[in-house]
């Protein structure tokens, strides 16, 4: 039974929490309006106006999202502000949102199996590594979002809110194409369930169904979006990124980076892989998938690409580093 101090002592840890995490939203934030923001103002007012107008190449015409909040925002703000100065804020907001909802998401979902001060080394362990995500373009404002967005449809599933994940399913497919990932690891998380004799047994009709409706929703919008909007050229086509990344140069950089944004819980995730909580262990499967398409879709030293992962690495990482975990509030699906 909890005492009223216990309780105080909850919220107390919550709310410090809170501002830690917003804290460092804050700072990530500002070094990015400082670092791309500002400095590609003239390029990235260019791009967002193109996928305002449906005028943009593929695939940046058909991530629609972020731009249109973005516009919103910044018309509202433009009552008070002169045009560039809404829409520098209106990103510089947005950006914080962005991270702040990452960071938060990513903490809840840590929680499940974690004590605060456990979830709390991983969210800052990410937020560190960031900055190395967040270089080498002008204008990729999804980036963000798409992994906070994963980290919230993971955390859905954990929980249960099935009602809840069909909104960041739709959420995900207007930001990006990669929103498929996140019904993928619906299925990855409760394909296999367990039966009464302690046997996995393959997933219900129900949860058949639910994929099925997820997946539909990204289909949706996907397909939707492309005919509503018409067919646009590439930016680079697959011939194009496979010459890009397998220069000398480019595949030292994309070595680098992606050491850098991991570091050590590269190693750790893959020694936690055994004794994590059995949720973490079927959600990470679907790394190998999503590492795939990185490869064949993606400019690889451009590693915000891998920022959904946090999500999976994260967790992994965290269990080796801790082999006692708090009792799981609920059991896994």
């Amino acid at each position: 039974m909890r005492t009223p101090e216990t309780r105080a002592d909850g919220r107390r840890a919550g709310w410090t929490t809170f501002a830690i995490i917003l804290s460092v939203s804050a700072v990530l934030a500002y070094i990015y309006f400082r670092q791309v923001g500002r400095l590609y103002f003239e390029e990235r007012l260019e791009l967002h106006g193109q996928i305002l107008r449906g005028a943009a190449e593929s695939p940046y015409r058909y991530r629609v999202l972020v731009p249109f909040i973005a516009e919103g925002l910044a018309r509202a703000l433009g009552a008070v502000l002169p045009g560039d100065g809404a829409f520098l804020l209106a990103y510089a907001l947005y950006d914080l949102a962005a991270i702040l909802l990452l960071l938060g998401a990513l903490h809840r979902y840590l929680r499940a199996w974690f004590s605060n001060e456990q979830a709390l080394i991983g969210v800052l362990f990410a937020a560190a590594t960031m900055p190395v995500a967040l270089r080498d373009h002008y204008f990729q404002p999804w980036s963000i979002l798409e992994a906070a967005l994963f980290a919230a449809g993971l955390l859905c599933i954990r929980d249960r809110r099935y009602r809840l994940l069909a909104l960041v399913v739709a959420l995900a497919s207007l930001n990006r194409e990669t929103a498929i990932f996140v019904p993928l690891a619906f299925l990855f998380a409760v394909a296999w369930t367990k039966g009464e004799d302690g046997e996995n047994r393959p997933i219900g009709g129900r949860a058949a169904l639910l994929f099925v409706g997820y997946a539909a929703i990204w289909a949706a919008a996907f397909f939707g979006l492309r005919l509503l909007l018409g067919d646009a050229p590439r930016v680079v086509t697959i011939g194009e990124l496979l010459a890009r990344n397998t220069s000398t140069p480019a595949i030292f950089r994309a070595v680098m980076r992606a050491a850098l944004i991991f570091g050590a819980f590269w190693i750790f995730a893959a020694a936690g892989f055994r004794r994590a909580p059995a949720f973490v262990k079927r959600t990470a499967l679907l790394a190998p998938l999503y590492l795939a398409a990185v490869a064949l879709w993606g400019i690889w030293h451009e590693v915000r690409i891998l920022m959904p992962l946090y999500a999976i690495v994260v967790p992994l990482g965290l269990s080796f580093l801790y082999r006692e975990r708090i009792a799981s509030p609920r059991s896994d699906p």
